[in-house]
């Protein structure tokens, strides 16, 4: 079985069918494979069985290549960490090395329409897709177990061998797992990267460039709520009900990790000091509360889990210097 694809616009059907137009294709095509199969006038086995199932999973893998294929890498969202520097009182800060007029690593302008083109309602469409399609996996097994067990009657015991050996049965729902796998995995990169294009790229500017710049009381970051919520609505009109949690959650872990840049790779545009740990703490309850959403959003213990790690590090930045060496030094407890 062939499928090929043409340029998927990446736009809902409907309010109502909120995937892309592709993966009806695609099913519409199996459909008549399995119907044409069906209407051979030829002896069968369940070796034949087995060859029109691995065709039609091999069929869904290649779509699900086709859906993640023109995404970019995730670090092409992510802008290079500031040169380090070193404070000297003579020479206050200087750079470890001398910095270049053009970051190489930097997206070239083709790379950069190729992001700026990946919006956030095309890659809510995108999971949507593929959300679709392995949602009619088992009413597709469950249609070609029926017919099968209606043309070969006699033969029933065969149905139970009839994809992955001996040892397994059709009726387990195993004919297509390798599909399963794959689209399972695609939805946890498109949520990836969704999430980190949003903190990294969509509002670079106020979370990565400006957020505690030049210094934290200056700039909190009740200042991002605003446009998280205006994103996060975005995500919720689009996204079907069953990825909710799961897209938000990678919104969560991109907002936690463009915190840690902020806070571990500043630059030398921001100055933090032992007292600014208060006002962190403060913030990430903001950011916190954001995301649990008074119980409409996600559920506090995901929260909690995922903002752990950066609470312990501002936990951290409250410590003075004197302090940090007696505890990594010594292992002296430190209240």
């Amino acid at each position: 079985m062939v499928v090929k694809f043409c340029v998927q616009a990446w736009n809902p059907i409907s309010a109502q069918q909120r995937h892309g137009s592709s993966i009806v294709e695609v099913y519409r095509i199996v459909e008549e494979t399995v119907d044409q199969f069906f209407a051979l006038k030829v002896p069968m086995r369940s070796g034949e069985l087995s060859s029109l199932l691995n065709g039609i999973d091999n069929a869904f893998q290649v779509y699900t290549n086709h859906v993640v294929d023109k995404l970019v890498s995730k670090e092409d969202l992510i802008p290079p960490v500031p040169i380090l520097t070193r404070y000297k009182k003579e020479s206050g800060i200087k750079a470890f090395v001398k910095k270049e007029s053009v970051d190489p690593r930097l997206p070239d302008e083709r790379r950069s329409s190729q992001i700026n083109d990946l919006t956030t309602p095309k890659l809510c469409v995108r999971l949507n897709t593929l959300f679709y399609a392995i949602s009619q996996l088992n009413n597709l097994e469950d249609s070609i177990q029926q017919r099968w067990t209606k043309k070969k009657p006699r033969e029933n015991l065969n149905i139970k061998r009839s994809m992955v050996g001996k040892s397994q049965s059709f009726t387990q729902k195993d004919s297509f797992d390798g599909s399963r796998k794959d689209i399972n995995a695609a939805i946890d990169r498109v949520s990836e990267f969704t999430g980190t294009k949003i903190v990294f790229w969509d509002l670079r500017e106020p979370f990565i460039n400006s957020l505690y710049r030049p210094n934290v009381s200056q700039s909190r970051l009740e200042l991002l709520i605003d446009p998280l919520d205006l994103v996060l609505n975005q995500l919720c009109d689009v996204i079907v009900e069953p990825l909710r949690d799961r897209i938000v959650t990678a919104l969560l872990q991109a907002s936690m990790e463009g915190l840690l840049r902020v806070i571990l790779d500043g630059g030398s545009s921001r100055l933090f000091f032992p007292s600014d740990a208060n006002f962190l703490e403060e913030d990430l309850d903001i950011l916190k509360e954001f995301f649990i959403s008074g119980g409409d959003g996600l559920p506090r213990g995901v929260v909690e889990n995922h903002i752990s790690r950066v609470r312990h590090i501002i936990k951290l930045l409250g410590y003075e210097v004197s302090d940090l060496h007696l505890l990594c030094c010594f292992g002296v407890k430190l209240n």
